[in-house]
C-alpha cells in the first residue's frame, strides 16, 4: 500500500528560515512522502532548506516570493504547478513581526504586517484553489498564534499589529472553511505560542533570547518547564495537512504546550 502522502504536492510559505516552523514543516512533510515546494524571499536559506527536502529523498523546489504581492503568489503557484503537476496542500506559515503599539503605530507597518500575515495566505489560497478544485482534494493549513487570547505584556513585547494580523487569520480561516469545502478543501488554522525561536531574527536563538520568552513574554507558565520547539509545531502543522478525515474544518488547534487552554 502506498504511503500517506506519498506523490502529493505540498507548498510551504516561509519556509527558509534555518531554525524557523516553516522549514521544519517542509521537512515534516518530506518525512511523509510530500514533494515540497519552499516559498520565502531570502535565496540562499531557501535554497539550502530544498536541498534539505531533497536530501529525504523528495521532489522539492525553491521559489522566491513576496506573500504579500498578487503577481508574485500567482506566478510561484504556476511554476509549483509547471514543476509537480498538481497541489495537494497549502501550509502559510510565513509571518513576520514588529514591536507595534496601539498608540504609535505607522500605517506602513500595519500594511506590511497585515500584507504577509493576512493577505498573503489569502491570496496564496486563492492561488490554489482552482488546482485544488482540479482534482477534488486539497488541506489548506495556517499558522496563526495565541496571541489573540493571550497577548503577551506590552511593557516587554508591544505587538499591537502583529495580534490583528492572526486574529483576522483565524476569523479568516472560518468562512474559507465553508465556502471551500464543497470541493473537497479542508481548511483549518494552528494557533502556536510558547514558542522561542526567534521570529524574524537574523540568527539563531541564543540562551538569552530563550530565557526572556520563556520568563518574560510567556510568563514562566509552560507546563512542559520549556518552549516549544519549531519541529515540535511544525509536526504538528504537516500532521494537520496530512489528514485524510474531514472532521476538522475550520478549526483552530492550539500548539502552545499548554501554554494556554482556551474553552
Amino acid at each position: 500500500m502506498a504511503e500517506p502522502g506519498r506523490n502529493r504536492v505540498a507548498i510551504v510559505t516561509g519556509a527558509a528560515r534555518p531554525w524557523g516552523v516553516g522549514r521544519a514543516t517542509a521537512l515534516a512533510l518530506a518525512g511523509r512522502g510530500y514533494d515540497v515546494a519552499v516559498v520565502d524571499l531570502r535565496e540562499d536559506w531557501g535554497a539550502e532548506a530544498a536541498e534539505a527536502v531533497a536530501a529525504l529523498g523528495q521532489g522539492s523546489i525553491f521559489v522566491r516570493t513576496d506573500v504579500s504581492k498578487r503577481a508574485d503568489v500567482f506566478a510561484m503557484v504556476d511554476r509549483v504547478v509547471d514543476r509537480f503537476g498538481r497541489i495537494d496542500a497549502l501550509l502559510n506559515v510565513a509571518g513576520i513581526n514588529e514591536m507595534t503599539r496601539t498608540e504609535d503605530f505607522t500605517d506602513d507597518q500595519f500594511h506590511r504586517i497585515i500584507g504577509v500575515n493576512l493577505l498573503g495566505p489569502m491570496l496564496c489560497a486563492q492561488a490554489v484553489v482552482p488546482a485544488m478544485k482540479a482534482r477534488g482534494y486539497g488541506r489548506i493549513v495556517s499558522a496563526a498564534s495565541t496571541s489573540p487570547w493571550l497577548p503577551p505584556p506590552p511593557e516587554a513585547t508591544p505587538i499591537s499589529c502583529y495580534v490583528a494580523s492572526k486574529g483576522g487569520l483565524i476569523a479568516w480561516t472560518k468562512t474559507a472553511a465553508l465556502e471551500l469545502a464543497p470541493y473537497g478543501i479542508v481548511t483549518n488554522v494552528v494557533a502556536i505560542g510558547g514558542l522561542a525561536n526567534g521570529m524574524g531574527t537574523e540568527t539563531a536563538p541564543d540562551a538569552q533570547m530563550v530565557e526572556f520568552m520563556e520568563q518574560v513574554v510567556h510568563g514562566g507558565n509552560l507546563p512542559w518547564g520549556r518552549a516549544i520547539t519549531s519541529e515540535e509545531t511544525g509536526a504538528l502543522l504537516a500532521e494537520v495537512a496530512a489528514m485524510e478525515s474531514h472532521a476538522l474544518l475550520g478549526a483552530t488547534i492550539h500548539a502552545s504546550g499548554g501554554r494556554i487552554m482556551p474553552l
